[in-house]
């Protein structure tokens, strides 16, 4: 009896499980904040960033104390590194600060993340990450390596409580700073739900700079575009094995300098999937200087 009663309990833990899990579709993400920064990281790094983090730690204060806290870990981390030209202290604290897993902080900004680009106006008034944001995307710009380097090394993601379904035009992005693992035990470890293998073309290792250098973290941009090679269902998991396509796209470059290229049609189009669908190549230049956030287009 008490090993029929333990199955029982065991199998209504796993319905449970099962219908805790939220089913989410893959898709262009966007509403998603993915400014590059393309052209002004200098009035970015001179003025506009540093001015913007001191506003932002007084008005976040879990932000302020995890900055400074992690800004004398990274003066000790810094001295066993080599780091490339234009990479700043601010850059590697912001890396500590993500990568903090003890802290709710990272969640946080990738919740903004996720919703700051509905539009500028929503950007300017209610995203209260722009010089995180600034310096995590700079970070990863700057400690790129060639496509090739990364590309041949799997990656692993592992997603606990979202079970992840793919879209019909096959090609995604994640739409948020996205972590993944050289080590598939470890990223097993962080869910199950949903589970991806892939393959990075602008994911950066962080393990040297990483709070937590035992994760093996690959950091991967929510701009990059990944193809769907293939996807399976076992049981109540979502299995995917992702490619990247090489290539990156965004809807806002500079936006806290004006910048922005989204018309409603395209925004909406993007929202139903249609995304690039039968774009003619005229129309996939550059627009107002900004570029179009169209899958078609090589913008590396």
């Amino acid at each position: 009896m008490k090993t029929l009663r333990s199955v029982v309990l065991s199998l209504a833990s796993l319905w449970a499980l099962a219908l805790c899990q939220q089913s989410v579709q893959l898709g262009m993400a966007p509403d998603s904040f993915d400014d590059q920064y393309t052209g002004c990281t200098e009035e970015m790094e001179t003025d506009i960033a540093p001015r913007l983090l001191e506003e932002e730690k007084a008005r976040h204060p879990l932000l302020g104390s995890m900055w400074g806290n992690l800004s004398a870990v990274w003066a000790i981390k810094k001295k066993r590194l080599s780091v490339p030209e234009g990479f700043r202290d601010e850059h590697g604290i912001a890396i500590l600060v993500y990568t903090d897993s003890s802290k709710p902080l990272y969640w946080e900004l990738n919740k903004a993340v996720r919703e700051a680009g509905v539009s500028r106006d929503n950007y300017m008034s209610n995203f209260h990450f722009k010089a995180l944001h600034y310096y995590l995307t700079r970070a990863l710009q700057l400690l790129r390596a060639d496509c090739g380097h990364l590309f041949r090394r799997q990656l692993f993601r592992g997603v606990r409580s979202i079970r992840f379904e793919p879209s019909g035009a096959g090609m995604f992005r994640f739409g948020q700073f996205t972590s993944s693992s050289l080590d598939v035990a470890l990223a097993r470890s962080y869910g199950n739900a949903t589970f991806f293998t892939l393959r990075s073309c602008f994911g950066v290792h962080i393990e040297s700079f990483s709070a937590i250098p035992s994760e093996r973290e690959v950091l991967i941009p929510g701009s990059e575009v990944f193809n769907v090679s293939s996807f399976s269902r076992e049981g109540n998991r979502s299995v995917f094995l992702l490619h990247s396509m090489n290539r990156t796209c965004s809807h806002y470059n500079c936006a806290y300098l004006g910048g922005e290229c989204r018309p409603a049609l395209e925004r909406e189009q993007a929202r139903l999937g249609h995304l690039g669908t039968g774009t003619s190549q005229s129309q996939r230049k550059p627009l107002n200087g900004w570029l179009r956030c169209d899958p078609h287009l090589r913008l590396i």
